[in-house]
């Protein structure tokens, strides 16, 4: 897992007219007239940069066998778009047309299609299974699913209100002029010391790195709520992990979710773990716990 050699392909695919750049991983024991294999797709953070952290997830589902496709939403890393935009209906019609593009793969297996998401992507990941029945097996880890009480979670009462204050008077200026505010990334999503350590040491060294997001982003995530749909996955299985020391996405986060998760459903605790320990980079060993669990899910169901 430490090696860097590549192992994908660079292609790219369509959506909302947008070029959105992804690695996609062939088994290497899979040829041409083989039968079709399960493929998942892989889904980065808020921060977006599939190179930056999303890269051992899809390698290792890859050395079980899986066509794997690890794509940058757009405005993130290589793919098209406005950068520092995040709209999280936006990224859903990327991952809803990701599975698409799986669909013209050679050697995919339509029916056996699966979804894993961090952080964000596990917000996202919640949200498109509701929606997209070709979804069969999800895996959320350490993800969002409720953006306004994520947002609300990191500030002081009096810090929420004033922030919602700056969202709602940056919404009235650009439907009044059309000109967006901007805002620091790292006051939009309030980092705690590790989550601002990895942010300087990973992030903010990356060309893609986008420092400044448009407060339409913020008020985009207050009304992205997957939590309130998670119902509508079952009867299809879903993971959800979470760290038990997490202050970025604090477990409130996923236990919300899997309590209103349907039937078939596990949920997995890294112990005495914080967000980023759940990231191979971080904590090679806490985030192995987490992916055997996923390979073992995928295993079982897909």
């Amino acid at each position: 897992m430490n090696e860097r050699k590549k192992v994908w392909e660079e292609v790219t695919f369509y959506s909302d007219g947008l070029t959105i750049a992804a690695h996609l991983y062939t088994p290497t024991d899979w040829s041409p007239g083989d039968p079709p294999r399960p493929a998942i797709v892989c889904l980065h953070g808020y921060t977006g940069m599939k190179e930056i952290y999303g890269m051992d997830v899809p390698r290792r589902l890859w050395e079980e066998g899986y066509f794997v496709i690890a794509p940058d939403h757009r405005g993130f890393g290589e793919s098209e778009g406005g950068r520092g935009r995040h709209r999280p209906l936006e990224q859903a019609q990327d991952v809803y047309d990701a599975f698409t593009y799986l669909e013209t793969v050679d050697g995919v297996d339509r029916q056996r299609l699966g979804l894993y998401g961090t952080s964000w992507g596990g917000a996202s990941a919640i949200w498109c299974a509701a929606f997209d029945e070709r979804i069969q097996v999800i895996v959320n880890s350490v993800g969002v699913s409720d953006g306004e009480r994520w947002l609300a979670h990191a500030r002081r009462p009096h810090e929420w209100q004033t922030f919602r204050e700056t969202v709602a008077e940056a919404a009235r200026t650009r439907v009044s002029t059309g000109e967006p505010t901007t805002m620091p990334l790292v006051d939009i999503m309030l980092t705690d010391p590790h989550t601002f350590g990895i942010i300087q040491q990973q992030h903010q060294q990356h060309d893609h790195y986008v420092p400044d997001y448009d407060l339409e982003s913020a008020e985009a995530c207050m009304r992205f709520k997957p939590e309130k749909v998670a119902h509508l996955i079952s009867p299809r299985p879903v993971l959800v992990v979470y760290a038990e020391d997490d202050c970025t996405v604090p477990p409130e986060e996923q236990l919300g979710c899997y309590a209103q998760l349907g039937e078939p459903k596990k949920l997995v605790k890294l112990p005495g773990a914080q967000h980023y320990e759940s990231y191979y980079f971080c904590n090679p060993e806490m985030h192995e716990l987490g992916m055997s669990e996923a390979v073992a899910w995928f295993k079982k169901y897909l």
